[in-house]
């Protein structure tokens, strides 16, 4: 299947379960590291915005997906998933869980399960027959279900559904291990307590940088450059960067969760003494998943159970440093209380398993032996088995002795053990040595095979071995596959138990990352308030840019003293408006995956969603113009945006025409105002400056700023940008100084058609009606043609003209 291939590429893949019907949606996810599954409880989901399915896939990136609804849904999620290849195929009855997972037709990565009361029998049948952690051995149906029903909500027929066509898939993978051993646990995630963010989104605040090839080749290519994860990224080990990057493409709006995330960076920045003996325990942290799929597999060599022992031991002692803290009251409700109090439970899974691995392996001899060794004194019949095994090894190892040190080898580099295939054989490292000795063509050397830059051979004492005692051998290698079996089994019980610890670990070194970065650039603790409509930040900065130039910090308020939640802000010239939206939806974003903030003061309303109409990347890939990608934006940003959403809208309507564009933006703003105070908290920015002309600003939830910046100011900053955003009016005060910038700005404009005109006609001087022409038609405002009046009054022959002219007109009534 293609999730194991990618997998071994992605640790961190996923697989996604969805089932959708009647503007509902339930979906599940399995984590092939984790080795857990994820039910994502029933929730309304109208078509055809899907945003939370939109959502699960931008978050988790399913490397497979298994879609369950009728057709019309399946054709859309052609669109929704991004795949190109139509996935719309109702297969027949029969095939409703189709084993190939699909038909020719079909993306390798989709697979199509028919939503009928016959798959929805199955998939609650499949779920009812599973078998987790914690169950007794025999227990009946009626037991399997009232515990089952304690973690999956069976009233959720979508949800059952969607569990249990996952869990259908996942019997055929094909895999060593059983369907019981692949899913150690099943976890329920509510979608009300997630924040929606969509992908344009992530990529417009730059929360992790993906490079877009216009073609679409290589679209997405994560390519971890310089981004707000780059820079929080000052994890210990693997498994906190897995968990950073969880955190900050799961931001929640659950307070009492963002409250504990809070409190532990605030304690680990209290405690730094203690936050630094911690890291020197995150550090030696691997992939505790990854070595069990091994053990239960039967592939695990001594180094892979070595090094399973190597991170019970730090993690246990990680546990231990953290009990040392619960005398502190302030430690309450963090990670560290949670990690500390864990030892305190004299049954608790990690000193077990560390105790028993400890008394059944020895670990240093399987090292020199190279194979998994069982500890002497654990099994008397074993242990007579391997005296007399070791008493063979020996006399190979003196028999053969002598010719290995006329071909001039080092005998700490022989060893010899014995292969079920093979028997008795001498191994050596294959090195430049080995080559120069002549040992291949040593007539009594004979090579049996060569691996992984070791070669073996035999001799004939070998031989003759194996033929007197090859049975006591193989005996003894049965007897320790039965220690080893006995011992994976008891390791399997108490894993569950161990990743729940270990991802606890993963979690802390997420937050003291968190807690490096608070303390490197001077963050502070955000105020997140839950039913309070207010947004004040004061002395805001830009994550990213404030590393890379000088950056004014900013200041914004919303909803403390005033009721202004759709605020536009109109400069024509570049004065970091885009920034500036940047600035405050990654504090907002920051506050909802438990981060502190860069900021002087920080109070930020507990948001729902977070809509932007930011830059927007172009791809050919996409199928939509650079305007047609922005109204699609518009239409799910008004749509889905709440009164709980903060919206983020940057110079719409660049794209086409300037009536059409400042016409759609005005309407836009109007339809939010209609809401009133169930509005989001919105922020505009445009280069229309005269749009407050337009727009009711004596609404109560309504604030216009505008920026004018005087010609001889634009002149010089249209060679520089700035980071920072000035909305001070600085208009100069005389009329007649505005009178003249004005006309210089039309004059401009007429002389750069006259240009082009030149150029186009070969060189040649226009002609006087040509430049009338172009005067009249070039689209300039009105504004420049009455400076054009006033500037050179007409004469007194022109008034007369005039005069006359609007006389006729009311003769023949075409005058007004």
């Amino acid at each position: 299947m293609a999730s194991q291939e990618d997998s071994a590429v992605n640790p961190a893949g996923k697989i996604l379960s969805v089932c959708w019907n009647a503007g509902a949606l339930a979906a599940s996810y399995y984590d092939i590291d984790q080795l857990e599954l994820y039910a994502v409880q029933q929730a309304i989901e109208p078509r055809p915005q899907y945003v939370l399915l939109r959502n699960l896939v931008q978050r988790y990136r399913p490397l497979y997906y298994v879609i369950t609804g009728p057709a019309y849904f399946l054709e859309d999620c052609r669109e929704v998933l991004g795949v190109p290849a139509a996935v719309a195929h109702q297969p027949a009855p029969s095939d409703s869980v189709d084993q190939s997972g699909g038909n020719a037709s079909q993306p390798s990565n989709v697979k199509i399960v028919e939503y009928t009361a016959q798959s929805q029998a199955q998939a609650r049948g499949r779920l009812l027959a599973h078998k987790l952690a914690g169950m007794p051995p025999e227990s009946s149906e009626r037991e399997c279900r009232t515990f089952l029903e304690s973690i999956v909500p069976f009233e959720q027929e979508l949800l059952v559904t969607s569990v249990g066509n996952l869990l259908l898939l996942l019997d055929t993978v094909g895999d060593t291990l059983s369907p019981a051993q692949l899913v150690t646990r099943i976890n329920l995630v509510t979608p009300s307590t997630q924040l929606v963010i969509d992908g344009l989104t992530y990529e417009a605040l730059q929360i992790f940088d993906a490079s877009r090839h216009p073609s679409g080749f290589k679209c997405g290519t994560d390519t971890r450059g310089l981004s707000v994860y780059s820079l929080f990224n000052k994890c210990s080990s693997k498994n906190g960067e897995e968990w950073l990057s969880r955190l900050m493409t799961q931001p929640i709006r659950d307070r009492a969760e963002l409250q504990h995330r809070h409190d532990t960076v605030q304690w680990l920045l209290a405690n730094v003494r203690y936050a630094n003996q911690f890291d020197q325990c995150l550090k030696h942290l691997t992939n505790v998943g990854l070595l069990y799929r091994k053990l239960l597999q039967g592939t695990a060599r001594n180094v892979d159970w070595k090094m399973l022992k190597k991170n019970l031991y730090y993690l246990y002692s990680l546990c231990k440093l953290c009990a040392l803290t619960l005398e502190d009251a302030q430690v309450a409700g963090t990670v560290v209380q949670e990690l500390g109090q864990y030892t305190r439970n004299p049954t608790n899974a990690l000193k077990h398993v560390l105790y028993t691995i400890d008394k059944c392996l020895d670990l240093e001899k399987g090292d020199e032996e190279n194979k998994v060794t069982i500890r002497a004194g654990l099994d008397p019949a074993v242990d007579r088995l391997r005296e007399q095994y070791d008493g063979l090894r020996e006399v190979v190892l003196e028999s053969s002795r002598l010719g290995l040190e006329t071909l001039q080898l080092d005998m700490a580099n022989i060893c010899v053990t014995y292969l079920p295939s093979f028997g008795f054989v001498i191994s050596t490292q294959v090195d430049e040595q080995l080559q120069r000795s002549g040992i291949f063509q040593h007539e009594s050397f004979d090579l049996v095979f060569q691996a992984d830059n070791t070669a073996y051979f035999q001799i004939s004492l070998c031989k003759e071995l194996n033929d007197e005692f090859g049975q006591m051998v193989a005996s003894m290698i049965e007897h320790e596959l039965a220690v080893q079996t006995r011992l994976t089994t008891f390791v399997g019980t108490k894993f569950p138990e161990v990743m729940g610890v270990f991802k606890l670990a993963g979690k802390l070194d997420a937050l003291l990352s968190f807690a490096t970065v608070a303390k490197m650039h001077r963050y502070v603790r955000p105020l997140v308030c839950d039913g309070a409509k207010v947004l004040q930040i004061q002395g805001g900065r830009h994550v990213v840019l404030e590393h890379r130039r000088t950056y004014r910090a900013n200041d914004t308020c919303v909803g403390e003293t005033n009721h202004h939640l759709v605020n536009v802000i109109a400069a024509d010239t570049s004065v970091g408006k885009t920034t500036y939206l940047k600035e405050v939806a990654i504090i907002c974003y920051l506050a909802h995956v438990g981060s502190y903030v860069p900021a002087a003061y920080a109070k930020i309303p507990l948001l729902d969603s977070i809509y932007t109409r930011l830059d927007h990347p172009e791809s050919i890939f996409s199928g939509r113009s650079s305007f047609m990608s922005e109204l699609y934006q518009m239409a799910s940003l008004l749509q889905n945006a709440t009164a709980s959403s903060l919206v983020l809208i940057d110079e719409f309507g660049k794209g086409t025409n300037y009536l059409e564009g400042k016409s759609l933006l005005i309407a836009s703003i109007e339809h939010l105002l209609k809401r009133g105070d169930s509005a989001p908290i919105t922020f505009v920015t445009t280069k229309f400056t005269g749009i407050e002309r337009f727009l009711p600003t004596v609404h109560r939830n309504l604030l216009v700023r505008v920026h004018r910046t005087p010609t001889d100011r634009q002149s010089r900053s249209s060679t520089r940008t700035s980071d920072t955003l000035d909305v001070t009016p600085d208009d100069p005060a005389d009329p007649t100084e505005r009178l003249k910038a004005t006309y210089q700005l039309a004059f401009r404009a007429v002389a750069f058609a006259v240009m082009k005109y030149h150029q186009a006609a070969g060189g040649q001087a226009p002609a006087t009606e040509s430049v009338r022409a172009l005067m009249e038609f070039t689209p300039i405002t009105r504004v420049p043609e009455q400076c054009l009046e006033i500037s050179h009054p007409p004469s007194s022959r022109a008034v007369q003209q005039q005069h006359n002219r609007h006389a006729n007109d009311d003769v023949t009534g075409d005058g007004t």
